[in-house]
């Protein structure tokens, strides 16, 4: 497990501490199905706090809990992936993946196909932030 250490603001580092051993442990019990949700907070905590791209990355957790979700037919969790590719790294010069309209476009479609309108709301404040609309 590596904890990106010297960049990292100290109060961040007990958050990101505990992320990384929430899913160490989830990944010694086999437990993948909750490995998603603990690799995309970890994303987040990396990116606000510096490691955007490159190993132990915000972008590196985005892409493992995307294979996860992926391989496992994980739909709710790969329309969250492509909310916070979109949210995260919008305004990043080199976009890690297509690009965050096409992000949101995907997002949007699992969305309405699974009926996962707990994230409406969250898909219509990135479409603003991010498109304008």
């Amino acid at each position: 497990m590596v904890i990106p250490i010297a960049n990292t603001p100290a109060i961040a580092l007990p958050k990101l501490k505990a992320s990384c051993v929430t899913i160490a442990r989830l990944q010694q019990s086999r437990r993948i199905d909750f490995l998603p949700a603990a690799l995309l907070s970890r994303s987040w905590l990396r990116f606000h706090y510096g490691a955007t791209i490159g190993p132990d990355s915000a972008q590196s957790g985005l892409d493992e809990a995307w294979e996860i979700a992926e391989r496992g037919s994980m739909r709710l969790f790969m329309a969250d992936v492509h909310l916070y590719r979109a949210r995260l790294f919008f305004r990043e010069k080199k976009y890690p993946w297509q690009s965050a309209e096409k992000d949101l476009e995907e997002a949007g479609r699992l969305i309405q196909e699974c009926g996962y309108h707990r994230r409406d709301e969250e898909l219509a404040d990135a479409r603003a932030a991010i498109l304008g609309e």
